[in-house]
C-alpha cells in the first residue's frame, strides 16, 4: 500500500506517514458492487486509491440522481468529521476500485495528531463545497444544454488529458450516466451530444469524449 501517493497524505513527514498506515485498512469493490447506501451509520472516512465510484440519491419512484463521480485520489464519507453518524447518499462502484478506510475513532486521532492531514482535509472539503454550489448555480440559471456542456467542459478540466487533437475524458461514461449527473433525460444528452459532435466540438469514441475546442464549447453556454 503506497500511502505516499495517495493525494490527501502528499506533504505529509515519513513519521505522519506511518502513522496513518498503522490504523488504515484496505477494501476492495468489484464493478457494479455497492460501498454503502444512505442511511447506514457511517463508519469512517474512505479513501479512492483507484478505480471509479459515483455518489448518488435513489428517489421512490424509481429515479437516480448522480450527485458526483469520484476517482482516485477522492473521498467520501466526509461527514465522519463534522460528527455526523448517518451515510447521506449511495455509493457504488463503476469500475473495480480500490479503497482506504480510516475509522470515525482513528481519523479524529489523526486530525489532532497531524495539522497537515487538517489543513488537506479541509481544503478537499472546501473543493466539494465549490462542486455543489457550481451544480446549483447550473440547475438555476441554465437550461438544459447548457448544463450538459458544462458538465463536459468540467470532465474535461478534472479528469482530461490534453494532447495535440484536444482534450480526451479518461472516464467512459454512458448516456445514462452523464443524464443522471446532469439531471436531464437520456434523450436531451444525446440530442446534445449529437450536435457538437456534428458542430465539431466533441468527438465520441467507444464511449470516450474528446474535447475538440474547449473554448469554442465555453461560447456554446447560453
Amino acid at each position: 500500500m503506497n500511502l505516499e501517493r495517495v493525494p490527501l497524505l502528499r506533504g505529509l513527514e515519513q513519521q505522519e506517514i506511518e502513522l496513518v498506515r498503522s490504523v488504515v485498512k484496505e477494501r476492495i469493490y468489484p464493478k457494479g458492487t455497492t460501498i454503502f447506501v444512505e442511511g447506514q451509520e457511517t463508519d469512517g472516512l474512505y479513501i479512492v486509491t483507484s478505480g471509479l465510484i459515483k455518489v448518488f440519491k435513489l428517489y421512490k419512484d424509481g429515479r437516480e440522481k448522480t450527485l458526483a463521480i469520484l476517482r482516485e485520489g477522492d473521498i467520501i464519507g466526509e461527514v465522519t468529521i463534522s460528527g455526523s453518524t448517518i451515510r447521506s447518499a449511495t455509493v457504488g462502484a463503476i469500475e473495480h476500485t480500490n479503497i482506504l478506510v480510516i475509522s470515525k475513532t482513528d481519523l479524529h486521532e489523526l486530525l489532532r495528531q497531524i495539522p497537515g492531514l487538517s489543513i488537506r482535509v479541509i481544503e478537499t472539503l472546501s473543493h466539494r463545497l465549490r462542486q455543489t454550489n457550481r451544480q446549483v448555480e447550473e440547475l438555476t440559471f441554465l437550461n438544459a444544454r447548457s448544463r450538459v456542456i458544462c458538465n463536459l467542459i468540467t470532465l474535461a478540466k478534472e479528469c482530461g488529458q490534453t494532447d495535440k487533437n484536444g482534450i480526451k475524458i479518461t472516464l467512459r461514461l454512458t448516456h445514462a450516466d452523464l443524464a443522471n449527473l446532469v439531471g436531464v433525460t437520456r434523450e436531451t444528452v444525446t440530442k446534445v451530444l449529437s450536435e457538437l459532435q456534428n458542430s465539431n466540438l466533441i468527438q465520441i469514441n467507444n464511449r470516450q469524449i474528446r474535447v475538440l475546442d474547449i473554448q469554442k464549447l465555453y461560447d456554446e453556454v447560453t
